[in-house]
């Protein structure tokens, strides 16, 4: 079993815990020596630093876990013990031959249980096909030495990063040691790494520079600072400089559990070109990877202010989710195009209450034949149906009416997928002002057959004239009686089964929702949804997704997504771990809402704790909490 378990997950970001007593340790930091007060670190090497190679043949050194003392006697571990580490500590050059890596890697796997508990990788053995019986043999903490190297390189450092940490499971920590700034903690986080050590706070200190979250300094020139090591005297510049290590780990730690990770990363980024650089690449070539990993299900606020936020994974998801699941109503004849608005869910702006008002007195009670669809940055097109889901109903963007040539050409081709589900007679009213959305429509308009007809082509979409030409617009489109005649589904069962489709897969909309379907409750609090008078789903206020009732969840078992096979009739605790997964979908993100099944039986709905993938990579931990059970009838 090995000793740690995520508890969380974003990007390749992950709340490590200790497997035994759920304390958690990661984003953390590890001491390079024995410290009285260890407050603020996750563990600590039991020897004077540094120490040499032929001393810890002789002496059973070891790296101690700061756990709770009231827990440690539940724990399995308290520390992990360094027998034949050769390429540690990181000053060591990684230019290793072949033949020393495999001498140490057969040592290794020769080695009793409790020495395995650690493994020291130099970065050019990273694509080592040993490390695969590594894994194998439950380590559970990487020693990645040598990637400071790549710091100048941003192309290199992801393909490092990314390979890396593709090979490991979850469980399995990453340890980057050396003088690592913390500047950058927030990126290596984001791309796996879980523990740094002091050795910068030692190496600045003794240098005379001065640490901040944003750069380094001398001790002639730096910004002022107020805390306790600071108003010393004399000032004490290690306590200074490890603190800020120690902050800037408890603000990415604070970040990863309120889901707003990529948002710090982010920001922090902007202070090095080769980082922010490297975050481009990862968003343009390793998309896939971290979308995975990153939950779709959330209600973190999501600050969409530089260009990175286009291609942000829960950016990306939506995009394709609404591609690839979003089914519109057949019977629409027609399409209003509208521009978004600051407030979400748009439908609560005062912008978007004068339109349903213009459209109401140009449809009347033809609603249901009339489909909307808002265009915006960064996540392009949103379809009415889902304005009031994650990310739609959290992101938040600075309005100034610039659109560049990546936003138009994104929101052009999802535009015109989306429109391409439509039929061809559906006539597109264009509500929108502007030059970014002008060039949009342009860019569309020569690749579809349906008619478009522009409302706001002079003024702004909310002034007196272009509601008036919204609202004739419909009026005589209305006035053809073929599309009088038509009925679509009601505006309810298009926003449930839409939800539906995006949240389980395409189909599960109207195979759950159809008949007689009635809502009680009012937002924000959460809704039950009733089919024929029986309660079958909640919809949830602060996320503006579906839970949906296990003995219902059997109905769309075989158009899920986001399935678990479990190894049993029956689910015991609160917990699935991962010796009880048998195999689950790989479109599984973290926080989904899976259904656990055996035998094609749904026994138990659940809130997923990492990626579906990465559930089939794990050997111990937990992979979902529990909702609700279901005992199936025999």
């Amino acid at each position: 079993m090995r000793s740690f378990q995520p508890f969380s997950q974003q990007g390749f970001a992950r709340i490590l815990a200790e497997t035994r007593t759920h304390f958690p340790l990661s984003p953390g930091l590890i001491s390079i020596e024995q410290l009285k007060s260890i407050d603020g670190y996750s563990a600590f090497f039991n020897f004077p630093f540094p120490p040499t190679y032929s001393d810890m043949e002789i002496n059973e050194y070891s790296l101690e876990w700061n756990l709770p003392e009231k827990k440690k006697d539940k724990a399995l571990f308290t520390s992990f013990t360094l027998s034949s580490q050769p390429f540690y500590p990181s000053y060591i050059s990684c230019n290793i031959s072949s033949d020393d890596f495999t001498n140490y890697v057969e040592t290794f796997i020769s080695l009793p249980e409790q020495h395995k508990q650690i493994f020291t990788l130099p970065l050019s053995w990273i694509d080592s096909p040993f490390i695969d019986e590594v894994i194998k043999k439950d380590v559970s903490l990487i020693v990645l030495t040598g990637l400071p190297s790549l710091f100048n390189n941003q192309r290199k450092l992801t393909e490092a990063l990314v390979s890396i940490r593709t090979k490991l499971p979850p469980d399995i920590a990453l340890y980057l040691p050396g003088h690592i700034s913390p500047e950058i903690y927030s990126f290596l986080v984001y791309t796996g790494i879980d523990f740094f050590d002091n050795s910068i706070a030692y190496f600045t200190s003794k240098k005379g520079y001065f640490l901040t979250s944003k750069g380094t300094f001398s001790l002639q020139n730096h910004p002022s600072c107020y805390c306790k090591d600071c108003m010393s005297s004399p000032p004490n510049i290690f306590g200074h400089n490890e603190m800020i290590l120690k902050n800037n780990l408890a603000e990415i730690r604070f970040a990863l559990n309120s889901g707003t990770l990529r948002s710090l990363v982010e920001q922090d980024i902007h202070n090095s070109v080769t980082f922010a650089a490297a975050l481009r690449q990862i968003d343009r070539n390793y998309s896939s990877a971290f979308r995975l990993r990153t939950p779709v299900l959330s209600s973190s606020p999501i600050k969409c202010i530089g260009e990175e936020s286009l291609f942000r994974p829960e950016i990306t998801e939506f995009r394709e989710r609404v591609k690839n699941r979003f089914v519109p109503d057949s019977n629409s004849k027609i399409i209003v195009l509208l521009p978004c608005s600051a407030r979400k869910p748009y439908s609560f702006s005062r912008s978007h209450m004068f339109f349903r008002k213009a459209v109401k007195e140009g449809i009347g009670k033809f609603r249901s034949i009339l489909s909307e669809l808002i265009i915006t940055s960064p996540l392009a097109v949103v379809p009415r149906e889902l304005e009031s889901i994650y990310p739609a109903k959290s992101y938040d963007i600075p309005v100034a009416g610039l659109w560049n040539n990546e936003e138009i050409e994104v929101t052009s081709s999802l535009l015109l997928e989306i429109l391409s589900k439509y039929s061809s007679d559906t006539t597109i009213i264009n509500h929108t002002y502007g030059e970014g959305y002008s060039n949009i429509i342009e860019t569309i308009r020569t690749e579809i057959p349906n008619r478009i007809l522009s409302t706001s082509q002079e003024s702004s979409p909310t002034s007196n004239e272009s509601l008036s030409n919204l609202t004739l617009a419909l009026k005589e489109i209305v006035s053809d009686s073929q599309n009088v005649q038509i009925q679509g589904r009601p505006t309810i069962m298009k926003h449930l089964q839409a939800v539906a489709d995006y949240q389980f897969g395409r189909g599960v909309g109207k195979k759950l929702f159809s008949g007689i379907i009635k809502i009680k409750g009012k937002y924000p609090r959460d809704r039950q949804i009733f089919r024929e008078k029986e309660h079958i789903a909640n919809l949830r206020s602060t996320d503006g997704f579906l839970t949906i009732l296990p003995q219902h969840a059997q109905e769309i078992v075989s158009l899920s997504y986001n399935n678990l096979e479990f190894g049993d009739e029956r689910v015991s605790g609160s917990n699935i771990y991962a010796p009880g997964c048998l195999n689950a979908d790989k479109r599984i993100h973290p926080n989904d809402d899976i259904l656990v099944v055996f035998n094609n039986q749904v026994i138990a709905t659940g809130t997923a704790v990492v990626s579906g993938e990465d559930m089939n990579n794990m050997t111990s931990g937990i992979l979902a909490r529990v909702k609700k059970k279901h005992k199936v009838k025999k």
